[in-house]
C-alpha cells in the first residue's frame, strides 16, 4: 500500500526517454517530479551526470558548454527548483541533503568587463535566427570558471545560492538563502548575504 501511494503521488522518471547515453544512476535512486536536464553541444556517450545509489533527485541539470561535468553521490536528497549549472564540475558527496530552490553555479556567466561582453546578446539573437541554441557559439574563454565540491553530510537550505570554485566542508549546514561566494570550514552552520560562519557544530555532543 505504501509503495502504491509514493507512485501515485510522485511522477517518477527512473527510465529517461531521451539523453540515456549521458547520464548514469545507481539503485534504488529516483528521479522524480520535474527533473531535466539540458546540454549544449553536447559531446556523444559523454556522461555528464553521474549520480550513486539511493538518492532523490529533482531540479535542473544545466550544462552550458561540452566540458560541464556534474557528479552526486549515495544517498542524496535534491529538492525541487533547484539549479547546478556548469561548464566546469560541480560533486556533491554522499548523504548531502539539498533543500528546494538552490543555485549552484560554477562560472561567472559573462566577462566582468564590458569589451569582452558587448556581443553576448546580439550573439543569442544571431544563434536564435539561426536555429541553434542561443548559447551556441558563446565566447567562454573571457568566462571564468572553477570546480564546485559539497563534501560528504552536508544540509543546504532552501534558496541557497553557491557560486564557483567553493568548496562546502563535511557536515557543514548552509542557512536558508545564503550566498556562498568562499569556502565553508567542515562542521560549521554559516548564513547570510555574504554567508559568514555563526557556529561550529560539535557532532554528538549536542542534542
Amino acid at each position: 500500500m505504501r509503495i502504491v501511494s509514493i507512485l501515485k503521488k510522485y511522477r517518477i522518471k527512473k527510465k529517461l526517454k531521451t539523453n540515456k547515453d549521458h547520464i548514469t544512476y545507481g539503485n534504488d535512486t529516483f528521479l522524480i517530479n520535474n527533473f531535466n536536464f539540458r546540454l549544449t553541444n553536447p559531446t556523444p556517450k559523454k556522461k555528464y551526470i553521474e549520480i550513486g545509489s539511493e538518492c532523490l533527485i529533482e531540479g535542473h541539470f544545466i550544462f552550458e558548454r561540452e566540458t560541464g561535468q556534474i557528479k552526486v553521490g549515495d544517498r542524496v536528497h535534491i529538492g525541487g527548483g533547484t539549479k547546478l549549472i556548469s561548464i566546469n564540475s560541480i560533486e556533491i558527496g554522499n548523504d548531502v541533503t539539498m533543500a528546494w530552490g538552490i543555485t549552484l553555479y560554477d562560472h561567472n556567466s559573462h566577462s566582468i568587463y564590458w569589451s569582452e561582453r558587448s556581443d553576448d546578446t546580439p550573439s543569442e539573437i544571431r544563434n536564435l535566427k539561426a536555429g541553434r541554441n542561443f548559447i551556441a557559439d558563446k565566447n567562454w574563454d573571457v568566462v571564468k570558471s572553477a570546480p564546485i565540491k559539497i563534501e560528504d553530510k552536508v544540509w543546504i537550505g532552501f534558496d541557497v545560492t553557491i557560486l564557483k570554485g567553493v568548496t562546502i566542508g563535511e557536515g557543514s549546514v548552509i542557512g536558508a538563502k545564503s550566498v556562498v561566494y568562499q569556502d565553508v570550514p567542515p562542521y560549521s552552520v554559516v548564513i547570510g548575504n555574504p554567508a559568514r560562519v555563526v557556529k561550529t557544530i560539535q557532532e554528538n555532543n549536542e542534542k
